[in-house]
């Protein structure tokens, strides 16, 4: 009786190890389906399989061990089964293929703007044949019932699987390589009689602003939204910031600028790279127990960007778009000192995490701030584009005392105590953008837009945060919640509502602005609705073939 239980364990364990093996080949195809610069050689990905078995095929094989056997006590009789079992491998193969088609379309749709027309094609192909294949074996089960021939119609399902898994892996093969641009043409510098200001602050949100103009709190928003041309700023996922400003600063999808991941993934084992990795299947997580280490990743550019196209015209710029929230804040100027005690006052910072995380928000704003002004002293730029991101770090922990309809779980306590953080924190803003709007030339356009927008955190998403140690996170910008963009400047419609405004747009507008040409590879279009007709009438919209092809000459 032990014996017959130990070979009947042995053959339940051996069919269940072949189903992990089978799902971890599959998530490993799309792993390198969402890297689409990773050569696919056979060497290389065998081992990523068994390096993802580990993990994914020893809790796939732990879930198709524990279902036969739970299959088995409630139907109440012994189900025979073999080493290699083909009803066995049927059931699992088809319910993996089911949560394989699940997971593929979800990260293709996450991940569409890092494939390229053609590689989307190819992919969708890929879930095309594993979809007949899986259609296939439901209809094979039917036949089953009907006609008792079971090992026809399972020949036939496993030789479809089989088909269409090769002719799968066949697509990943097909992938286009890049390309490198020659250079064909030059393009003779041009000296520019406009200015440009461009102040990002990520976050930045109309649930916030819209209420607080009524209230009359954000005169200057509320100046840009009268005299200038505004709107919400369309965007697209991954809303990872490094990916959203490789496509501000270029107009270019990310598939075409490289900059696919804010981080790139080690695996330890195999010491093998991996800048996107598939979402919704915990594959960070990985890290906690140290087969993977994530390191911050700043792609080489594959395309030129705004910024190196003013350099080759010997335009003079400042450009400050890094990170500074993690920089040192111990020693406060006296300027930011004198900030803090206007707008907040009343706030004790130093009476629980999530204030102080505010205080060290604004603090390191405003030491950012007066960097940008010193710097741009000395550098006299035409044009100037800084990112502020102390408020997005802000809303993530207060928004829900702005919003706590939102929220169960929010008193009226909480709802005092935090309350007038945020709106304290868009005067701030409003505050600066006076600033600039004071001393603001002539010929200068004065752009405000945030790259993204914020979202309250759904119940399952909180869920998720608890278990993770983040509980007192409130909202998110993963669903590519849209950003706002407000134009002002002379050439600009007053007061109009922008519709259908992209971040892969900006560049092109500004190129168009200065009166430099657009490439005809960008992504991106002029937004001409927010120009005044006289401005369009004069200056229409010049196009290169493209700035990889170009070299701009200085001038003589």
């Amino acid at each position: 009786m032990l014996i017959c239980f130990c070979m009947k364990f042995l053959k339940v364990l051996i069919n269940s190890l072949i189903s992990g093996l089978f799902f971890s080949t599959l998530l490993a195809l799309l792993t390198y389906n969402l890297n689409t610069d990773m050569p696919f050689k056979i060497s290389s990905f065998l081992l990523f399989t068994l390096f993802l078995c580990a993990v994914y095929g020893t809790v796939t094989a732990l879930a198709c061990f524990v279902f036969f056997f739970i299959i088995q006590f409630f139907s109440g009789s012994k189900i025979n089964i073999y080493f290699v079992s083909p009803p066995f491998l049927y059931i699992s193969s088809l319910i993996l293929v089911f949560v394989f088609l699940i997971l593929s379309r979800a990260n293709y749709k996450l991940f569409s703007s890092l494939l390229s027309p053609e590689i989307s094609k190819l992919t969708q192909n890929q879930v095309i044949s594993l979809l007949f294949a899986f259609i296939i074996g439901i209809v094979s089960f039917l036949f089953i019932l009907i006609y008792k021939k079971k090992y026809i119609f399972l020949a036939v399902y496993f030789c479809l699987l089989l088909l269409s898994t090769g002719y799968s892996f066949y697509l990943r093969t097909c992938y286009p390589q890049p390309e490198t641009a020659k250079k064909i043409a030059e393009l003779d510098a041009k000296s520019l009689d406009k200015k440009i200001t461009i102040i990002g602050m990520e976050g930045l949100t109309f649930d916030f602003i819209i209420p607080l103009i009524s209230e009359q709190k954000l005169p200057n928003f509320s100046w840009l939204m009268e005299e200038g041309s505004w709107g919400k700023l369309e965007n697209f996922t991954p809303t990872e910031l490094i990916i959203l400003n490789r496509s501000f600063n270029t107009g270019k999808f990310p598939y075409k600028h490289g900059q696919v991941s804010r981080e790139k993934c080690i695996l330890l084992p195999l010491n093998m790279e991996i800048l996107v990795i598939p979402r919704f299947i915990l594959f960070k997580q990985m890290e906690r127990i140290k087969l993977i280490k994530c390191l911050f990743h700043e792609a080489p550019k594959k395309t030129k960007d705004i910024w190196e196209i003013l350099k080759n015209n010997n335009t003079p710029y400042l450009k400050k778009d890094k990170d500074y929230l993690n920089s040192d804040i111990n020693k406060l100027s006296s300027n930011t000192k004198s900030l803090l005690n206007r707008f907040f006052e009343d706030i004790d910072f130093e009476s629980d995490e999530i204030r102080q995380i505010a205080k060290n928000a604004f603090a390191s704003d405003a030491e950012f701030l007066k960097s940008v002004e010193q710097e741009a002293e000395k550098v006299k730029p035409e044009i100037v584009y800084i990112l502020l991101r102390g408020i997005n770090l802000v809303e993530k922990y207060f928004y829900k005392y702005s919003f706590p309809e939102l929220f169960e779980e929010v008193s009226q306590e909480e709802i005092n105590k935090y309350g007038p953080v945020m709106e304290r924190y868009y005067q701030f803003y409003d505050e600066v953008i006076g600033k600039y709007l004071a001393a603001k030339k002539d010929n200068e356009l004065l752009v405000v837009y945030s790259p993204h927008g914020i979202d309250y955190l759904p119940v399952w998403k909180r869920m998720v945060e608890l278990v993770l140690g983040n509980p007192k996170i409130s909202a998110y910008h993963e669903n590519a919640p849209k950003g706002v963009v407000f134009f002002y400047g002379k050439g600009i419609s007053p007061g109009k509502n922008i519709e259908d405004m992209k971040i892969i747009d900006m560049t092109p507008t500004f190129l168009h602005y200065l009166g430099l040409p657009l490439g005809k590879d960008m992504d991106g279009i002029v937004n001409s609705s927010i120009f005044k007709s006289s401005f369009n009438i004069e200056n229409p919209v010049l196009y290169i073939s493209s700035y990889e092809e170009v070299d701009i000459k200085p001038p003589q």
